[in-house]
């Protein structure tokens, strides 16, 4: 009895050594509660370049982007907050406030340039695509204040009551007042990029959209020497680069057309990824709003593009442009691309190809029960990847759908782009929808989160956010992720907190009562 008075007045770790003569090796208990502190990232750098088609079949197509290239900018520059996306509050550049709510934000800094698919026309061959101002007089500031945009042509300078920056002063469209991109302080963005975007139709129809990207930031290569070719002089300050000014580099690609640029995608990726130097190859990332994939390949009866009966299609898949976007988009954890040739996929896994002429996604070779195991990406009423007969199988349907919501490829077959231009906005945005926790949760054993008990609590700030795929979050097993899918976002540099109880077997328990 007096030995145990003795120990229990001496401090906690003198009396593990009257127990233990290696106290080092004792473990403390693992936290009752987990509290992982996450952060979104913060305002992105990025120089955003669209490569469009200027062959004869691309009228709609670019008044389409134009009609709807609001939405891109929404994508951009909204303010997202736990109260969920107001599309009609948007970012300030020069206040950093929500021009709504006047809430504090940190927009994109961003570059927008423009160039054509036409590599063969020297007005082309990756130069962008310049706008004029139309003005009074050649020099003169525009009447009224307002900045609308022409390309050359004093016609583009005509008065239209219907469009809110046209003055009838306004009649001279002056080239020497001319811009090469967008920023974020460019007065009336949106029309400069409507006007820039309409590149016409009289372009070469041997379009070779990928090769006119190289030609635009200096990726070119001489076949003689070997070489990179500089990029044109008149995109200088396009791209921005150096240690203290980093930017990524995001290209859209838009054609009706397959790409016909000489050398494989795999050549150009790796080409595109050595522009941020070693170590930032993840800074250059390509999208396509081109023809569907043809899922069962040339000789079957599905076809690509986008099919119009009898026997038409109005657009051809572009395969090209998709399979160079997979290289870059396809590097995550999760949606891993892979080709069993420079991209392998890791143990525990093999490359699945549903669809051919196109790069592979590496699928997990284990059994499986349920298809959360086999994927992290919900398509319809199931995963992308799903488990048949216990093992991990991706369809070419699945395949396409992985893609789509990976914003690798929007469908230029759609009547409208609108959803896509904004989901691009917001990939180019650079904010994080999924962030990975630290252990297992056991989401039997519940942890307080507001006025209530739950498997997972997640909040922004001190906000409280549901576990909700509409509006909030879902739990991901497979990468043991939360994964903000629907409408909110965490905002740029916010504090996200995720506190459970974890698994004693290191195994998610219970969680399938979560929100999918």
């Amino acid at each position: 009895m007096r030995r145990l008075a003795i120990l229990s007045m001496l401090p906690v770790g003198l009396a593990a050594l009257g127990c233990d003569d290696n106290p080092v090796l004792q473990k403390l208990p693992e936290p009752e509660v987990q509290v992982d502190e996450l952060k979104q990232k913060p305002a992105a750098l990025v120089d955003i370049l669209w490569v469009v088609d200027n062959s004869g079949s691309m009228v709609e197509e670019q008044a389409a982007l134009a009609a709807n290239f609001k939405a891109f900018i929404t994508g951009l520059t909204v303010c997202r907050s736990a109260a969920g996306m107001d599309e009609t509050d948007l970012c300030d550049f020069n206040t950093k406030k929500c021009a709504k709510s006047g809430a504090p934000c940190n927009p994109p800094d961003y570059h927008i340039g423009v160039i054509t698919t036409d590599v063969f026309t020297a007005l082309d061959q990756g130069k962008l695509r310049k706008v004029g101002l139309c003005v009074p007089s050649a020099g003169s500031m525009p009447a009224g204040g307002k900045s609308r945009y022409c390309g050359g042509d004093n016609r583009d300078c005509n008065h239209d009551p219907a469009d809110p920056f046209s003055d009838s002063a306004n009649r001279v469209c002056d080239m020497n007042q001319s811009l090469a991109f967008i920023t974020p302080v460019t007065a009336n963005g949106e029309g400069a990029f409507s006007r820039a975007v309409k590149v016409g139709v009289g372009g070469a129809g041997l379009e070779q959209g990928i090769k006119a990207a190289a030609m635009a930031v200096g990726r070119d290569t001489n076949r003689s020497t070997g070489m990179f070719v500089p990029a044109p002089a008149q995109n200088a300050g396009f791209l921005r680069t150096g240690a203290d000014q980093e930017a990524s580099l995001f290209i859209i690609f838009v054609s009706d057309e397959e790409d016909s640029s000489f050398g494989l995608p795999s050549y150009f990726y790796r080409a595109f990824e050595s522009l941020k130097g070693a170590g930032n190859e993840g800074l250059v990332s390509f999208s396509a709003i081109v023809g569907d994939p043809d899922l069962d390949g040339e000789t079957g009866p599905v076809r690509g593009g986008c099919p119009a009966p009898p026997n038409e299609a109005t657009a051809n898949p572009g395969d090209r442009y998709v399979a160079l976007s997979m290289y870059s988009r396809g590097l995550s954890s999760e949606f891993r691309v892979c080709d069993d040739k420079r991209l392998k996929c890791a143990a525990g896994s093999a490359c699945q190809f549903p669809v051919p002429g196109l790069p592979g996604v590496c699928v997990p070779t284990g059994a499986c029960q349920t298809s959360q195991e086999c994927g992290n990406f919900k398509c319809g009423n199931a995963g992308c990847i799903t488990c048949d007969n216990a093992k991990c199988n991706l369809s070419a349907t699945g395949f396409n759908d992985l893609l789509l919501r990976n914003g690798v490829f929007g469908s230029i077959c759609a009547p409208k782009y609108d959803k896509v231009l904004g989901a691009l906005g917001f990939e180019a945005a650079g904010l994080k929808r999924k962030f990975g926790i630290t252990k297992k949760p056991d989401c039997a054993r519940r942890v307080p989160c507001g006025t209530e008990q739950v498997g997972i609590c997640v909040k922004v700030g001190e906000v409280v956010i549901p576990n909700d795929r509409t509006t909030g979050w879902t739990y991901e097993p497979g990468s043991n992720s939360i994964f903000f899918d629907g409408d909110f976002v965490p905002p740029t540099a916010a504090a996200v907190t995720v506190s459970y109880r974890p698994s004693a077997t290191g195994v998610a328990l219970s969680c399938d009562t979560l929100a999918k």
